[in-house]
């Protein structure tokens, strides 16, 4: 289960926001912050890989969480022209995710 469409979506708006927005410093740290916990949680998944179920629902449920907070960065930070296809795409990869998580494991 893998995110690097979501990773891909968070790298090319932070290009975006850095000469976009007013608030551009505060959108590329929320940015830098959401793509490090991203692969925090990628890690987390790859490490409980051969763990037991509960922990591997436990990471699953960790990157959707990282998965949501990057949307939500994405709805305040994207300014560009396509921000309704990269929200539509972010949230298809987000639902896409989800439903390979295993019953009983939906966060």
């Amino acid at each position: 289960m893998r995110s690097r469409g979501c990773r891909r979506h968070v790298l090319a708006a932070a290009m975006l926001i850095f000469a976009a927005s007013p608030a551009a410093a505060d959108c590329a740290s929320e940015l830098t912050a959401s793509q490090q916990s991203l692969e925090r949680t990628r890690a987390a998944m790859a490490a409980t890989a051969a763990g037991s179920d509960a922990q591997k629902c436990a990471a699953q449920r960790r990157h959707y969480a990282a998965m949501v907070k990057v949307r939500e960065v994405f709805s305040r930070c994207d300014t560009s022209a396509k921000k309704g296809d990269n929200a539509a795409q972010l949230t298809a990869t987000i639902d896409g995710f989800k439903a390979k998580m295993p019953r009983g494991c939906e966060p």
